[in-house]
């Protein structure tokens, strides 16, 4: 076991050694890209079906897809994101879309909407208190919540970056500088592994980095609007090896040892009164 002292990274030379010995993810294909969208679709269609909900909202819908594949003659699909992302035939659907920060105020009146969802998008709002607040604010009473994201920040793979650095924890082994310097240093070899409509000057996307312990907070703050119907906390071991070799640099870094395990988040609740 590699003990270093506490507040330490490791090294550029370190990163470069590190990414040669683990193999990057691959970049999601089409086909793969609407296979997930499907299949959360499906989740959130079950939802509705069960608790008979017709007016239906997803807040940071990126592409659009997964609203996409819940239209049909019984539902009016509404779809909201902070930019305009979405694929072409959602623009030529029949889905409902508006641009709005649901970190500030969303474009539609209260108590509005019978089931709201998002998918992994909560780990990316700047504000996930004041968007769970907006989110409660336009549906209606007695109305669903559903929420599901990963990865969280303090988990293997939470800088999101898994397409460019194949190691679990780059987040917490190496300095922000030291990240974009290796960025800046592989841009062209990168390119390819972004998603649409990302920025490759960045390792990934932006990330609030909150930890579990802060979105546990958080639903807890909010247990006067809301009951929770079920909440699930996914696990993820994959970065045992790096805990092992590097303890005095990750555990440093963390606000619990429980923040390294739990990966992902999900949430079904519905609105009090």
């Amino acid at each position: 076991m590699i003990s270093r002292p506490l507040s330490s990274w490791l090294s550029y030379a370190d990163l470069n050694r590190l990414n040669s010995q683990h193999k990057c993810a691959e970049k999601t294909t089409p086909s793969q890209e609407m296979a997930q969208q499907k299949k959360w679709a499906n989740r959130v269609s079950q939802i509705a079906n069960i608790y008979h909900a017709s007016k239906i909202l997803e807040v940071g819908c990126g592409n659009g897809l997964a609203s996409l594949q819940l239209l049909d003659s019984r539902r009016e699909i509404y779809a909201n994101d902070i930019v305009n992302h979405l694929d072409y035939q959602v623009k030529h659907s029949s889905v409902n879309f508006s641009t709005g920060d649901v970190c500030q105020q969303l474009p539609y009146a209260s108590n509005s909407f019978d089931l709201l969802f998002s998918i992994n998008s909560f780990e990316h709002f700047e504000n996930p208190l004041a968007a769970i607040k907006e989110m409660i604010r336009i549906l209606r009473p007695g109305g669903l919540l559903f929420l599901a994201f990963s990865d969280l920040y303090y988990s293997p793979w939470g800088l999101h970056a898994s397409r460019r650095l194949g190691m679990p924890y780059p987040q917490l082994l190496f300095s922000s500088s030291t990240i974009q310097q290796f960025v800046d240093q592989n841009l062209t070899r990168l390119a390819h592994t972004y998603s649409d409509f990302s920025d490759p000057t960045k390792i990934g996307p932006y990330l609030n980095g909150y930890s579990l312990e802060q979105y546990r907070q958080i639903f807890k703050s909010q247990k006067s609007y809301l009951k929770i119907l079920a909440y699930v906390e996914a696990v993820s071991l994959d970065g045992l090896h790096m805990i092992h070799r590097y303890p005095g640099i990750i555990k440093d870094k963390i606000p619990s040892i429980e923040s390294l395990f739990i990966r992902g988040i999900k949430l079904l609740a519905r609105k009090k009164g």
